[in-house]
């Protein structure tokens, strides 16, 4: 360990295992990295059928899923493809009419629009009749997916997932843009052509909004997107940068998390994901700005629409006697669109595995889950699937199709699977702190050094979160149009800073001395940048 670190530094690295200097250094550079791509299972039988088809000028279908993984890895896979020669067709599901995955009605649209091979990303690996089908279509398939492969596997050409038994893949956690940049950079190089950097923008995009670990290669792909997106070419995303009052300025990976993705998002949950995609692909700078616009008022309605399922969510849930090992919830208002976050307002706010379900059609409810903590999704929904019509997904997030006439069913049975699972005591939430200080420690130029060594944050790396004692309050009031945010300006080791807790409803009591739990944030005022804490909890001091 460095041995001019501060204290809260040091229990900054303790709190992600890093104990001494090497192990350090490993976090930040670690060593073998990018890992060779042709270590993934299934890319050496995806790589001469995809040059071959690019070299002929073959109809080569691109079926993505409408999330901003599946939408990043299939800008990645038909920016590429379209580079090299081939006809690229891109297709994306309907959230509400067609659902995750491959639909027959889909391959049979491809196949008529002549396409001879289908490339799949962030899906594929479940959907093992409609890949047959394809194939009885007279169109091979290569599926690129990262999703946890089921007993059944598809009959495909090729099958590019890092969890695929006997993979040697030494890092098994890339999301499907990941996968897709994987395969594209690796078809580059194996018809002799220079890799594209770019794509590491749109890998990286993918990365951080499908919450999957960032450690080991998905850190390096997002410290290498996200430093080039900044200056990117697309001029979609610079009007998108430019929309969010980022251009200019170094993207931050929470910048993704809370600007960028939940407008790329916005379209698959409010119309078709295809917006977003044009957006990825134009070349039009005033297209660019169309689409911006429209992804705008998409994002304007999500959150609107949003906003009132989640109240009705909740006030279901408090409205019974007790809280459920799982909360299974559906209404009118919910929608296949915002589904999955209704499930994570819901696990968030209750600490308990959440399922919100919305109408598919006459006959079938959508789902989406969410878990946060222990409980492994995919492994319970997978004990139901003798009564689903499909299903997918990981530990954290998954969803699945049921018909009405076999909700009751699965709804019975997953909350038997979760109650075992919970045991004898309810979960207690838990408040992880990373390091504690006062604030002329946690504000210090050291910690802020290391911080902005460490990032990005995301998943198995949070965003510090810090403790100072007995900061006393020199100031306080209620911002906000509807006063709704508390205000206050604190002051402990001879630093004194403005802290902010974000739609706290409730009176706090007038403390002439807290105990505050927050992370760090900045605030652009007239061009100046400006540091304030982001109040997490807060009591009066002990």
């Amino acid at each position: 360990m460095p041995p001019d670190l501060p204290a809260p530094a040091v229990q900054l690295l303790l709190s992600r295992g890093i104990g001494t200097r090497r192990a350090l250094e490993q976090f930040l550079d670690p060593a073998g990295l990018p890992h060779p791509p042709n270590l993934l299972a299934g890319i050496d039988a995806a790589l001469p059928r995809l040059a071959a088809a690019a070299h002929a000028g073959e109809t080569v279908a691109v079926f993505g899923d409408f999330d901003v993984d599946g939408i990043t890895g299939t800008a990645i896979l038909t920016e590429t493809l379209d580079r090299l020669g081939a006809n690229v067709v891109p297709y994306l599901p309907h959230p509400v009419n067609e659902g995750h995955g491959m639909t027959p009605t889909a391959v049979e649209r491809l196949v008529d629009q002549g396409a001879t091979l289908i490339v799949t990303v962030d899906c594929g690996v479940s959907d093992a009749d409609e890949i047959a089908n394809a194939m009885r279509f007279g169109a091979d398939v290569i599926i690129t997916d990262h999703h946890t492969p089921p007993e059944r596997r598809p009959d495909a050409l090729a099958i590019v997932n890092p969890r695929m038994p006997g993979n040697v893949y030494p890092f098994p956690e890339l999301c499907g843009a990941g996968i897709a940049y994987k395969l594209a950079s690796a078809l580059l190089d194996y018809v002799g052509e220079a890799g594209d950097p770019s794509l590491l923008e749109l890998a990286a995009l993918g990365t951080v909004a499908d919450l999957v670990p960032l450690r080991d290669e998905n850190r390096y792909l997002v410290q290498r997107g996200l430093a080039t997106l900044g200056a990117t070419r697309r001029p979609g995303l610079r009007a998108l940068l430019r929309r969010v009052n980022l251009e200019g300025r170094p993207v931050r990976a929470e910048d993704v998390s809370f600007r960028i993705a939940p407008r790329l998002n916005a379209s698959g949950r409010m119309a078709h994901p295809e917006t977003s995609l044009k957006l990825l692909l134009t070349q039009d700078t005033g297209e660019a700005e169309g689409l911006v616009a429209q992804l705008e008022k998409y994002n304007t309605q999500r959150r609107d629409l949003t906003d009132r399922a989640c109240e009705i969510a909740i006030d279901r849930v408090l409205g019974q006697d007790s809280i459920p090992a799982i909360i299974i919830s559906s209404d009118d208002a919910y929608t296949p669109g915002i589904n999955g976050l209704i499930a994570g307002r819901l696990a968030e706010t209750f600490n308990r595995p959440a399922v919100a379900l919305a109408r598919a059609d006459a006959d079938h409810l959508v789902a989406s889950a969410r878990s946060p903590g222990n409980f492994n999704l995919i492994e319970g929904i997978a004990q139901c699937r003798d009564l689903l019509v499909r299903y997918g997904g990981h530990a954290a997030a998954a969803g699945f199709t049921v018909r009405n006439d076999q909700f009751e069913q699965v709804a019975e049975r997953l909350q038997e699977i979760a109650k075992s699972d919970m045991g004898l005591f309810e979960p207690e939430p838990v408040l992880e702190i990373h390091a504690e200080g006062a604030l002329d420690e946690l504000l210090s130029p050291q910690l802020a050094a290391l911080c902005a060594q460490l990032e990005p944050f995301g998943k198995d790396n949070p965003t510090p979160v810090f403790l100072t004692r007995r900061a006393q309050v020199l100031n306080w009031g209620y911002v906000g149009a509807q006063g709704q945010h508390l205000k206050l300006n604190v002051s402990s080791g001879g630093r004194s800073v403005d802290a902010l807790s974000w739609n706290h409803g409730a009176d706090w009591g007038g403390y002439n001395a807290v105990d505050l739990v927050f992370q760090l944030a900045e605030d652009r005022y007239r061009g100046e940048s400006r540091t304030y804490l982001r109040i997490e909890d807060l009591r009066p001091a002990v």
